[in-house]
Order: structure tokens, then C-alpha cells, then sequence
């Protein structure tokens, strides 16, 4: 008798947890394409944004490192070689990776 009682009573407790747990699957769910997915094109974009201002100050620095001023004939020559530079090792990485 005791037994049978306290099965009820975890199978009730168990239907409650699984209950509950699909609730805040559903919501996540819910909440995902709602807010994430329609944003994430534009989160990837500012992300890439942010890169390109950090790899040409990057750049910019190597140059000047390298005793060329910021907007002497040489300086901008000099960011054109190291951004076809970085475009060749970012190309070879791509080709060992995929």
C-alpha cells in the first residue's frame, strides 16, 4: 500500500518536472526567433565592422613602425602591400581549414 502511494507521488512529481521543462524549451524557443534570429545578420555585420577598424589600425601601426608617416605616398603603398599580405595568409589558412 505504502509502496503504490509513493509511486503516485514521484510519477505526479515527475509529470510536473517535465512539464515545467518543456515550458522553458518552448519559451527559449519562442524567445530565439523572436530576438536572436532576426538580429544575428546584423550582429555579424557590426562584428565585421569592428574587425576591419581593428586589422587597419593594425596596419596602420606596422607602417608607422616601419618610420613611414600617415599620409606620405609611401605609407599608403605600404598598407596596400600588408593588406594584399594579410588577404594571402587569410587565403591560405582558409584552403588548410576547408
Amino acid at each position: 500500500m505504502k509502496s503504490k502511494k509513493i509511486w503516485e507521488i514521484v510519477s505526479g512529481t515527475n509529470d510536473t518536472v517535465d512539464t515545467a521543462w518543456w515550458a522553458v524549451v518552448l519559451a527559449f524557443a519562442i524567445y530565439a526567433i523572436v530576438f536572436i534570429i532576426p538580429n544575428a545578420s546584423e550582429n555579424q555585420a557590426q562584428s565585421e565592422k569592428i574587425r576591419i577598424g581593428k586589422v587597419a589600425e593594425e596596419n596602420a601601426l606596422i607602417c608607422e613602425k616601419l618610420d613611414m608617416k600617415r599620409g606620405n605616398a609611401k605609407h599608403s603603398q605600404c598598407l596596400l602591400d600588408i593588406g594584399q599580405f594579410r588577404l594571402n595568409v587569410e587565403k591560405r589558412v582558409l584552403d588548410l581549414t576547408y
